[in-house]
């Protein structure tokens, strides 16, 4: 069920979640390219009395002026019919640049906000804001549990590139996708009304303002009382109209000055609403908060990433999901196999010995082990074969296996064998096999074989405990099982020295190196330093796949990649010749 909640969400806003991520990752460097050309007073350097009077001198027909939530001072004003914004310099007031917002930065928050679809996309960013939540606490629960614990979820990786690559950079990265999926939920639903956010509350207009000449805007009381770091904006009074007053917002509230006095009119603070808006807006697009906005930028670059290797990882369950032919039905079979898999990888030594016992006559059922009946009415042999999830916890295709057992009839006992998969670096080999095989002598069923473990899908493993098998039944039971393989790397010889026949005890170091590469590509990769040869260190295996077998063979090795070459010690028990 977990899977399933974590990988459906995946495959469906696979595209999407790409889309908003890159754009967000793009969006998030605009903060901290505004900071970088901004000019901050310290605090309490410069009041908004101050910085308008110098941008008065400067701009004689100024009409507003704003604060970015980056600290940029942007200043409108008019020049006869003709209007205009510049970015200024707070210290001194004067022009910096024209103030012109980015058509690129424009078009990319509109594909980010609403995926350039209006209404309709804003609501699917919304909805794709609930999947990436889903797929975060799915995600860290599912890594948790393949590691063996909570208390084991830094330990190192194991897997295939694809499963190494999902599982780190989203180990990397959870906390600043949990923190863009919350606070993006956050507002879309606030932009639906779902939730209030407080920016709708307007301070009344004031009903009584004192009609006289204005005073010089350096003057006025509530400006000299306002720090310029805490500007928002200031709106300047129509020319010629005494009547009419500054409005004025800042960080903790909203109000009007009147022109003449300076007197802090209708003045209205935030609440507590619109405080948790403003500070989830800030959280999810790091303005003001440059440096948490570039965190979150590489934290999105992850989700495309681990949308392609999670596609890839899907697909190559699916890909190792067997057909079996000449499956009987569970009640007319002979012979039963339920499998245990998180992966699928189980399933393809289910087939194997599917078609084996096939071949010797026997009528088999295959399935999950959650499939497992209450009865079989035919059945004489049951053969579990089962990995384990984690630390110990049983695989999705029989995580109800033990529930379904409860509801087996007491009257159904069948002769049984367990064989466990698992890798010997997890401290719980192969623990679920083993509880398996507990639960059904405790019901009293008969075990035909003892429990066996099949480390690292060793195909040698499984032959000879096919032969074992095969002896029960006087047949010979032949178990050809070819694992997949990953990509593999051809080797040259370049040295051998042997030493030690002298003592009695021949050991040879072979030294291998990679293929000179023939293409264009992998040329050009060497030349630009990178190995055609995967990282490795001294005591890790190597596969070797010997002519004529599909079956490799694995050694320790003796060197790591900074030795420049792959060694490997070979000791003899007895001297040549």
């Amino acid at each position: 069920m977990l899977r399933q909640l974590h990988s459906l969400p995946g495959l469906i806003a696979a595209i999407l979640l790409a889309a908003l991520a890159l754009s967000g990752a793009i969006l998030s460097a605009d903060p901290a390219l505004e900071r970088l050309a901004t000019t901050i007073p310290a605090h309490g350097q410069i009041s908004v009395a101050v910085l308008a009077d110098r941008v008065t001198q400067h701009y004689p027909n100024v009409e507003q002026i704003q604060r970015t939530p980056s600290g940029s001072i942007i200043v409108y004003y008019s020049q006869g019919d003709r209007t205009g914004a510049d970015r200024i310099d707070p210290l001194s007031g004067q022009g910096i640049a024209p103030y012109a917002p980015s058509a690129f930065s424009r078009w990319m928050k509109n594909l980010h906000r609403s995926l350039l679809a209006g209404t309709s996309g804003r609501a699917v960013a919304g909805v794709t804001a609930l999947a990436m939540l889903v797929l975060c606490l799915s995600g860290v629960a599912l890594l948790a549990k393949r590691q063996g614990g909570w208390r084991h979820i830094a330990r190192p990786l194991h897997g295939n590139f694809s499963q190494r690559w999902h599982a780190q950079l989203g180990r990397i990265a959870i906390f600043g996708l949990l923190l863009s999926a919350l606070t993006g939920m956050y507002m879309s639903a606030a932009t639906f009304g779902l939730i209030p956010d407080g920016m709708k509350s307007e301070p009344d207009f004031p009903t009584q303002v004192t009609v006289g000449p204005a005073a010089p805007i350096a003057t006025l009381p509530a400006l000299i009382a306002t720090d310029a770091n805490d500007l928002r904006e200031l709106v300047y009074p129509r020319p010629g109209s005494p009547e009419d007053v500054y409005s004025l917002r800042t960080a903790q509230g909203d109000g009007y000055v009147d022109q003449a006095t300076g007197t802090l009119l209708s003045y209205q603070a935030h609440d507590g609403v619109r405080s948790v808006y403003e500070l989830i807006y800030r959280l999810h697009t790091g303005e003001g908060l440059w440096w948490l906005g570039l965190l979150l930028g590489l934290c999105a670059l992850s989700v495309p990433v681990m949308s392609a290797t999670g596609v890839v990882m899907w697909w190559q369950r699916r890909r190792s999901m067997p057909k079996m032919t000449n499956n009987s039905g569970p009640q007319s079979a002979d012979t039963i196999i339920l499998v245990g898999s998180e992966n699928n990888s189980t399933w393809g030594f289910a087939k194997a010995l599917h078609d084996a016992l096939v071949q010797i006559g026997r009528r088999v059922h295959t399935a999950p082990m959650n499939l497992l009946a209450t009865e079989y009415r035919k059945a004489q042999h049951l053969f579990i074969l089962t990995s384990t999830y984690g630390d110990g916890s049983a695989p999705q295709s029989a995580n109800q296996f033990f529930a379904r057992l409860d509801k087996v009839a007491d009257t159904c006992r069948l002769d049984f064998v367990v064989l466990g998969f698992g890798d010997r670096q997890f401290p719980k080999f192969c623990q679920f096999a083993k509880n398996t095989q507990d639960a059904l002598l405790a019901r009293g069923w008969h075990q035909f074989l003892e429990l066996n473990t099949i480390d690292r899908q060793s195909a040698q493993e499984f032959a000879r405990w096919g032969q074992a098998v095969g002896r029960l039944f006087d047949r010979e039971l032949t178990l050809q099982y070819t694992p997949q393989h990953p990509r593999t790397h051809a080797l040259e010889l370049i040295s051998r020295v042997d030493y030690g026949a002298q003592v009695g005890a021949p050991t040879s170091i072979l030294r291998f190196a990679a293929v000179a590469p023939q293409g264009i590509t992998s040329q050009l990769k060497r030349l630009m330093g990178f190995d055609d040869l995967p990282r490795f260190e001294a005591g890790d295996l190597v596969g070797i796949i010997p002519s004529g077998s599909p079956v490799p063979r694995f050694y320790s090795l003796a060197s790591g990649s900074k030795d420049g070459f792959l060694a490997r010690k070979f000791h003899y028990c007895c001297r040549e010749g």
